[in-house]
Formats: structure tokens, sequence, C-alpha cells
């Protein structure tokens, strides 16, 4: 049975909620030995293992889903968040401006991919054999195509991008532009692959950090504003503002729900996406990435 698989960043661990009841059952954590900081901030699913970016522990974590066993392996500083693919694992470093290439059946690391400054999040789109980094610090993204033995775009964007993701289509990219500790609000732009140019620009809340997107709608967690905008990406607007309150960090949706948590108050969001009903249960603290396995 599927579950959700939350970092808790402040408390060193893995929240496994179950879905059905949801309820969270375990808190994994990461290093039960040594007690050191880890602060696991970016999450994904490998086979039957959940890889965590560790940001204080300048680390990956591989735990067993079955046992819970870890292995940590030292990547570089302040590890934001991974992808994989194959049997690799790229990891972004913030204070060193790159991307970490691991690989996972040789335990080793193979290759750094120069990236903008300050990278903060990474997206693999394999359709496409894509890899999309956004760069809070240099107002830019990063564009890595595969298929042309690792070619380099960086492209201008608003400030301080948080997230860059590609549509389901594989015809767009959509940023998360934070605009942080400005007045203006939070933007999404939508940007054609074809010619790397912005058709459109979307005003969202305040800060927004996060986002998900589906074939039709992306969600936005606005860090600042306790909101989370729903905007429809064909008819380029945003149709909802959903209120919860707090600092909405992490957000991943499911058939029926919205999964979202809050930094501040420590609590796992789930809404109805048909009916805006909530629930919230109490998780580990700073929840941010989020997968399902």
């Amino acid at each position: 049975m599927r579950k959700l698989y939350v970092c808790s960043t402040s408390s060193d661990c893995i929240s496994k909620v179950n879905l059905d009841l949801f309820v969270e059952e375990e808190k994994i954590y990461l290093d039960k030995v040594n007690l050191k900081r880890v602060g696991p901030h970016g999450i994904c699913g490998y086979k039957n293992k959940i890889l965590t970016a560790n940001s204080y522990g300048n680390s990956i974590s591989l735990v067993d889903i079955k046992n819970y066993e870890t292995e940590s392996y030292f990547i570089g500083m302040h590890c934001n968040d991974l992808s994989v693919d194959d049997n690799k694992v790229y990891v972004i470093c913030g204070d060193s401006d790159d991307i970490i290439v691991f690989d996972l059946e040789k335990k080793t690391i193979v290759e750094a991919i120069p990236c903008g400054n300050s990278p903060h999040s990474i997206y693999i789109c394999k359709r496409k054999k894509l890899i999309i980094v956004a760069n809070m610090n240099s107002d830019s993204i990063t564009i890595i195509d595969s298929s042309r033995d690792g070619d380099i775009k960086n492209i201008k964007v608003g400030a301080y991008p948080t997230k860059a993701v590609i549509t389901p289509d594989g015809n767009y990219i959509l940023v998360c532009e934070s605009n942080i500790g400005m007045d203006n609000k939070g933007n999404i732009s939508i940007i054609s692959l074809k010619n790397y140019n912005v058709i459109q620009k979307i005003s969202v809340g305040n800060s927004p950090v996060d986002m998900y997107c589906n074939q039709k709608y992306c969600y936005i967690s606005n860090f600042g504003d306790g909101t989370v905008s729903m905007v429809d990406i064909n008819s380029y607007k945003e149709v909802k503002k959903i209120e919860i309150g707090g600092m909405p960090r992490g957000i991943i949706e499911d058939e029926r729900y919205l999964y979202v948590g809050d930094n501040y108050n420590n609590l796992l969001f789930r809404i109805d996406k048909n009916t805006d009903d909530k629930k919230a249960i109490s998780i580990g603290g700073e929840p941010t990435g989020m997968t399902f396995l």
C-alpha cells in the first residue's frame, strides 16, 4: 500500500504517513546513533528506498522502507534537493553552486556539473531528457540536455526562483518566482521549451516556494501568507486561493487530495480538491519535501 513520506528538516527525520487513515505511522530518524544534525530537505523514491538531500549533514541518506536501515554519503555543502535518473541521483549543493552526480550502484560521486547561485530545487524530465534547476540567488534556471552531451543553458527569470518543473505535456517550463523579501507578490512564469520565451506571468501569493503540476492545474504553496494558489495553466490565471494559515512549504497531490506541509505549526494538511475540506495532523519540525512510495 502506497505511503506518503515527508522530510522534517529540523527534526532530522522522515515521517511515514498512512494515506487511508491519514495518520503518521512512523518517524524514521536519520542518525539514531550520533544524533547529529542532518536536516533532510529534499526527498525522492528509488526502488525500495527513500533518498533525502540533507542540508545540515551535507549528505544524502538512503533509507530502506522495509527495515529503515539507513546509509549516508557525503556529497557537498548544503544539499537542498535531489532527483533520480536510472541508477544515478543528481543532488544540488546550495553553497558550492553545482549538481553532484552520485552512482547509486557503485556508491561513489561520478561528476560535478556547474549551475547558478544557490540552487534550490532540481527536476528531471525523463521524457525530454532535461534537468532543470532553480537558482535562487542568480535569478535563473539551469537547463541541462542529457540527449546533447550535457548541453547547459542558463536562462534569466524573475526574482528568487525556488522551483522549476516541466508541464506533463512536455511543452513548457513553469517557474516559481518567489520575490522573497519584496513588496510584490510572487509569480508563476510559463516558458516555452521551443524558444525559452516567457509566454505568461501569473501573479499568485506572497513568497511562493513550492508547486505541484498536473495536466490542467498547478498548485502553489505561498509561504508568506498562509495560502495555496490553484492556477489554471491553460487559461493562464489563478482560479482559487485556499487558506490554511502558518507557513505552507512542501506540496504534493494524489487523485483526490492535496498534501501541504506547514513549516510554522509543524502540521501536514490534507485538502480535498473538490470541496476544499481540510484536515491536519501533527508531524515533525519543518515539513518540506514529500514523495509517495
